[in-house]
């Protein structure tokens, strides 16, 4: 529950769900202080190794760790019950730490079901689009390779910015992957995709200009839209130029 919590929405509501299933699981068996640190901790180490992974096999190492920290709590509390059985310690500490391994497992298993359910995006279902053999982006490639490149650069830069400033380093890079696919429509209008002395801005006035230029997001939406790519990958495209004047082609 934590760790699904975790993915699909934040790590503090991920405490605060498993803070509040530690304490309800405890009153279920008779205010048991110790079940409730030991159910506690182990949401809190889901929590911290789970807020910040991109990829499948990273949520594998952070079902092992959590089973290790299970058994850590575990022996720590047969020590406070000052149990002695070598059995009881085996036991629990083989539960313990399959807790963690199949947790992380099911995790992977129920998260695309629950990402379609409630429309959520995660970091695993964006590395699906990441892929550059995407259809959007072999289309891209081929019919505005200058665009293609411009994206390719934009990626490099905004992720080192995600990186510096702790934002979504994964939704970074892949939003600017697609940012400009409305450009596809009519390549040449852009400057970067102008690979003569032509330029076909010079036969148009300023106003038509403009609206060729400032056509392209809603135009790439309108190819995400077609491709089903993930509405948080839209809003990339609608909103990377801001509302401000285009003021290249601005005549009074």
């Amino acid at each position: 529950l934590v760790i699904l919590v975790c993915l699909l929405l934040t790590p503090n509501i991920a405490m605060i769900t498993g803070t509040i299933c530690a304490i309800l699981i405890s009153l279920i068996f008779q205010n048991d202080l110790l079940l409730f640190l030991y159910l506690f901790f182990s949401s809190c180490c889901a929590t911290f190794t789970c807020h910040k992974i991109v990829k499948r096999f990273d949520l594998v190492k952070a079902g092992n760790i959590i089973g290790l920290i299970n058994v850590i709590l575990i022996i720590v509390i047969g020590i406070l019950n000052d149990v002695s059985s070598i059995l009881w310690f085996l036991y629990n500490c083989i539960i313990g730490f399959s807790n963690g391994f199949l947790c992380s497992m099911l995790s992977l298993a129920f998260l695309p079901y629950f990402e379609a359910l409630f429309k959520i995006t995660t970091s695993f279902g964006l590395l699906e689009s990441a892929n550059l053999n995407h259809p959007l982006l072999k289309k891209l490639m081929l019919n505005a390779p200058g665009t293609y490149q411009h994206s390719m650069m934009v990626a490099n830069l905004s992720e080192a910015a995600a990186e510096s400033i702790g934002a979504d380093v994964v939704l970074t890079r892949i939003g600017a992957y697609f940012h400009d696919i409305g450009k596809m429509k009519r390549p040449i209008f852009f400057s970067e995709n102008q690979f003569s002395n032509t330029n076909p801005h010079e036969s148009l006035s300023p106003r038509m200009s403009k609206m060729v230029i400032s056509a392209h997001p809603k135009e790439g939406v309108e190819m995400a839209q077609k491709y089903k790519l993930p509405k948080i990958l839209q809003d990339f495209m609608m909103e990377h130029h801001g509302t401000s004047l285009v003021s290249f082609f601005y005549s009074i």
